[in-house]
């Protein structure tokens, strides 16, 4: 009795700690481009997982052959990246929307732009993880917004 009571604690602890867990993918540090590549092949932006800030940046990912194998924490876009290294993230979250009149202005962080933008609700910000809403924009920035690289081109 006793050890199937340790078998069944053993089996829901494994299950709670490995949720926490980040995959060996997240936990790489990226390798950022640092020139072009004598191969011809251009550089590419990609998303890759900051663990500390606990969401993805936007960098610049090498187009040698060699490097590019090596850089395992690379994805094609944000959400991508996000539902990889942080599921539970409230900025995967879809904003529930409140049909009656809006009284309260909160900040929703929008997947598609990756910005925050400011909307209206019935109710004061959700508490808890599993919304995305929040009562100041800085929050919101802070918590979802990735930083972008800026591209620079020569028109003329």
């Amino acid at each position: 009795m006793q050890l199937l009571t340790l078998l069944a604690l053993l089996c829901l602890l494994g299950s709670t700690l490995s949720k926490g867990a980040l995959s060996r993918r997240c936990r790489k540090p990226e390798e950022n481009a640092r020139s072009t590549c004598p191969n011809g092949k251009e550089n590419t932006l990609r998303f890759t997982y900051d663990r500390n800030s606990k969401k993805c940046h936007q960098y610049w990912q090498s187009g040698c052959d060699r490097r590019r194998r090596n850089n395992i924490n690379s994805f094609d876009d944000f959400t991508e990246c996000m539902r990889e290294c942080n599921p539970t993230s409230k900025c995967l979250q879809t904003p529930k929307k409140h049909r009656w009149f809006p009284l309260f202005t909160t900040y929703v962080f929008n997947r598609t732009t990756m910005k925050c933008e400011e909307k209206k609700s019935f109710r004061k910000p959700d508490i808890g993880d599993e919304y995305n809403r929040f009562k100041k924009e800085k929050d919101c920035k802070s918590t979802c917004e990735p930083t972008l690289q800026i591209i620079i081109t020569n028109s003329g």
